[in-house]
């Protein structure tokens, strides 16, 4: 008998010892994450130049455009300036896979939300007109249009 008390004191002992370790395994399971939803899929840091198709042709036709742009996970922010056609600001967006979205900023102007792409070789963005509230009511004073930047 002693012999059959033992086998089933190591079994008893084993099991215990897999159901300990199933439990410590499993906690604080619910703490556990995949992938971040909304990460950039490519990094976009640096200097870009390219070109600035206006909408409104009349007022400025093609221009070339600088961007010079930093980014932090999917978080972009930096500058975009258009040679001719007198966009100028602050810009900030997100980066998510390969979509840019976000806002130019401009002194005392509101608008020039964009949103674009991005692929290995080049941004290219659709920008909202610029308006002046304060000044103007809702008449644009900086058309949007669309901004193409390579390295």
């Amino acid at each position: 008998m002693a012999r059959k008390e033992r086998t089933l004191r190591l079994l008893v002992s084993s099991a215990s010892v897999a159901i300990l370790l199933a439990a410590l395994g499993c906690q604080g399971a619910s703490s556990v994450t995949g992938p971040a939803s909304g990460t950039a899929a490519a990094n976009i840091a640096g200097a870009w130049n390219g070109t600035f198709q206006s909408d409104d042709v009349t007022a400025c036709g093609n221009s070339s455009a600088f961007a010079s742009l930093q980014q932090q996970g999917s978080e972009v922010t930096g500058t975009l300036k258009t040679s001719d056609c007198g966009i100028a600001g602050y810009f900030k967006g997100t980066l998510s896979g390969y979509t840019l979205t976000g806002s130019i900023s401009m002194e005392g102007c509101v608008g020039g939300k964009f949103s674009g792409s991005v692929t290995t070789t080049g941004i290219s963005l659709s920008i909202g007109d610029l308006t002046r509230p304060l000044v103007t009511g809702d008449a644009v004073v900086m058309s949007g249009g669309i901004v193409t930047l390579a390295r």
